[in-house]
């Protein structure tokens, strides 16, 4: 028992010195946290979206929530969503109330993302009218637009959807003599919805939609008591 002790001792120290991270030989190769900021509108709660920026090497022109990776200095996702979304929106970090965490999105990319839900709630109580958020000094870098959507908007309007379809196959070196239980001509097929959302000239797919259709089929019918 006493080695037993010992290795467990020595587990904890080592493992309280380094935060966890993705194993390299999983499938989640990356790893984000977003936020669905709510801000006041016309027609109630509206939902911000950024236009990324054509500048960027990774889904240039898409929409997507306000999000990033995590950083050493952030203490878990959650407040990682909430700096990333202060340093893309150009808000205090302050002026986001974070109210909750929604379901997690694991994407067939290898990308797992962490989303979060909150409201702007500024100290100062912000500019008056309900687009405040063109006030707002974004970072050019990375957001080309912001815009937004009313709730009441997405409770009407049903998404599009799209079937993909997706093959893992094993390669020459796969030692199939080691599982012999396994087909070798017998790959792995699945096939999976992808949503679209067409708000004017603005098309919300991908992993956002997913995360967007998710919240909105957790909530909807809660939503449409303040949309």
């Amino acid at each position: 028992m006493k080695k037993l002790h010992a290795i467990a001792a020595w587990i904890q120290q080592e493992t309280s010195v380094r935060r966890p991270r993705l194993d390299k030989t999983g499938v989640v190769m990356r790893t984000a946290s977003v936020l669905l900021l709510l801000l006041p509108g016309r027609e109630g709660p509206e939902l911000l979206f950024e236009v990324r920026s054509s500048r960027l090497g990774w889904q240039p022109g898409d929409i997507c929530f306000p999000g990033g990776r995590r950083e050493n200095s952030d203490r878990n996702f959650a407040a990682a969503a909430v700096r990333e979304a202060s340093e893309e929106l150009g808000i205090p970090y302050g002026d986001i109330r974070l109210c909750g965490t929604l379901d997690f999105f694991a994407a067939h990319n290898g990308f797992m993302v962490y989303p979060f839900v909150g409201i702007w709630n500024p100290a100062d109580g912000g500019p008056s009218g309900d687009s405040a958020y063109k006030s707002w000094h974004f970072n050019k870098d990375e957001v080309a637009e912001l815009f937004t959507v009313p709730l009441s908007w997405f409770l009407k309007n049903k998404p599009r959807i799209g079937t993909a379809h997706i093959q893992v196959t094993r390669k020459d070196d796969f030692p199939f003599e080691l599982v012999p239980h396994l087909d070798p001509h017998k790959d792995f097929h699945q096939e999976y919805e992808i949503y679209f959302y067409q708000y004017g000239d603005k098309v919300i797919w991908g992993m956002t939609a997913a995360i967007l259709h998710s919240f909105l089929d957790r909530f909807g019918k809660g939503l449409a008591d303040f949309a």
